[in-house]
């Protein structure tokens, strides 16, 4: 087992360790937490209650109720900040030192009602950890509303001193209304440094790694929902990077981007209406989910869905630029973005030269693929249904692509382009003429087409009917990963359906 796969099991033991450091503390720890010099003892419990009339010694019975108190500690393994429940406290929250990959130190609410708000009143975050290691962040809610947009965000978690900081684990985090910058036209900087959660790295030799970002809610946040950066260059990348199981909405920029880090798993996310919400975008582009200078990025089981038309991108998922080894896309649903469904932009920026692998995904009123051109990625799409009933196609791939196996519904005035280094091979074409002479024209008798909703599950009108005529005679696919869509095998050797199920029919 991989160590990102290992970040469920940890975090589950990382949240009982929560609750036991709560019911257990019963003194007043917070002196033991002053200076970072102190003598070392068992882990404490500070309390933190913003609704309180009087500033206490962070005990359970006599919390503080002031950030600048709990910002003035200097945290160590195993210790927990408390918040309490359905209060606000206003200002930023920086607290002090470091845990170990034993003893993170907690951020967790306590108490009964509604989850605990840090409100940043218009400072540039709301939480901020920096050159620090190995905390973890509960269910908390982070909120920087502002009447305008600057370069803001709820979590900012950031190397800044050229060293290596690992241990992030961001477990139910709440983020909504933070009024980041929303315009990349005018503010390019400021735009990518604006998101509801962002981990960052800069100045040589600085990198974050171990980062889990799982179980969030976040929205109405301009600049983007999650943006997980961990280095510098592509040269030398951030370890285990796992950002899954997050709601991003109306968002006013990108849903979730990875950048430089070595094997990203980007998954059972939900992205939706990226573009819209209290501070919408204004200018440039953005798109879905998508990775800049990662080494074999895995983006798979995500829903995107909803994006209004940026300047140019708001495809659904994005193999960016910089990107070097595999960088695969699969399982993935998407329909209704103003992007269409995958932009190649390896020649956007330093050439990465990746190999993107575009599998079993199901694209619904995505109408729309863009190869950017210049970079030296090559493309191989197969086992995917790009579905747009009565919508013209807009289809341009990278100079060195195979599209196989797919299935291909649109207007009849479409053109799927095609050169030296394009091959079309056993594709099924409704409406949309055939590129070449190779592939089946007509209808591939799906069970309920355009019946794709909000999640993974509800792509099942997507399946074969039993006298469809894409069942068994498809082209074999080396290293074609091994299932389809719906996790029904797919043979080294046999030939599979086209489209995204390989099942029997029903």
């Amino acid at each position: 087992m991989t160590d990102r796969r290992r970040a469920g099991t940890r975090a589950t033991a990382l949240a009982a360790a929560a609750v036991a450091a709560i019911t257990a503390f019963t003194g007043t720890p917070a002196a033991a937490l002053t200076t970072a010099t102190a003598a070392p003892g068992s882990p404490v419990t500070v309390h933190l209650d913003c609704s309180r009339p009087h500033n206490g010694t962070g005990s359970a019975d006599e919390p503080y109720n002031d950030l600048a108190s709990v910002n003035a500690l200097t945290f160590r393994p195993g210790d927990t900040l408390a918040l309490a429940s359905g209060m606000t406290c206003h200002g930023t929250l920086a607290p002090k030192g470091s845990g170990t990959a034993a003893a993170p130190v907690l951020i967790v609410p306590y108490g009964p009602g509604a989850a605990p708000v840090v409100d940043a009143d218009g400072a540039e975050n709301a939480l901020r950890l920096t050159d620090q290691d190995h905390w973890t962040v509960k269910a908390i809610e982070l909120t920087d509303p502002a009447a305008d947009t600057a370069q803001r965000q709820g979590l900012l978690i950031e190397s800044t001193d050229g060293r290596t900081h690992s241990g992030f684990d961001i477990d139910g985090l709440i983020v909504d209304r933070v009024a980041g910058q929303t315009d990349k036209a005018a503010h390019a900087t400021a735009f990518s440094l604006s998101a509801c959660i962002r981990t960052g790295a800069s100045g040589a030799g600085s990198l974050l790694s171990d980062v889990h970002v799982h179980n969030t809610r976040v929205s109405d946040c301009g600049g983007g929902g999650i943006k997980v950066r961990t280095g510098t260059v592509n040269t030398r990348l951030g370890q285990n990077v796992h950002v899954d199981h997050n709601t991003v909405s109306e968002v006013g920029g990108d849903g979730i981007i990875v950048s430089y880090a070595e094997s990203p798993l980007i998954e059972y996310n939900t992205a939706a209406d990226l573009g819209t919400g209290a501070y919408p975008w204004t200018g440039g582009n953005f798109a879905g989910i998508w990775v800049l200078g990662d080494h074999d990025a895995v983006i798979q089981k995500n829903v995107v869905h909803g994006s209004v038309m940026s300047a140019y991108d708001s495809e659904a998922f994005d193999c960016d630029w910089g990107n070097t080894g595999t960088c695969t896309v699969q399982y993935n649903l998407s329909r209704d973005n103003a992007g269409g469904l995958f932009l190649d932009c390896d020649g956007c920026g330093t050439v990465g030269g990746a190999t993107e692998v575009v599998r079993y995904n199901i694209s619904q009123n995505d109408c729309r693929m863009v190869g950017a051109g210049g970079g030296r990625s090559a493309l191989r799409f197969y086992g995917n249904v790009v579905h747009c009933p009565g919508r013209k196609l807009d289809v341009t791939v990278p100079a060195n692509s195979l599209l196989e196996n797919n299935i291909w519904v649109a207007r009849e005035d479409s053109r799927l382009p095609t050169g030296a280094g394009v091959s079309w091979q056993w594709n099924v074409f409704q409406g949309v003429p055939r590129p070449t002479a190779n592939g089946i024209v007509g209808d591939p008798l799906f069970v309920a087409p355009g019946t794709g909703g909000d999640t993974l599950d509800s792509a099942v009108g997507y399946r074969l009917r039993a006298t469809s005529p894409a069942l068994g005679n498809g082209g074999v696919v080396a290293d074609n990963g091994g299932r389809d869509y719906w996790g029904a095998p797919v043979s080294a050797t046999a030939k599979p359906n086209r489209g995204a199920d390989n099942g029997p029919g029903l």
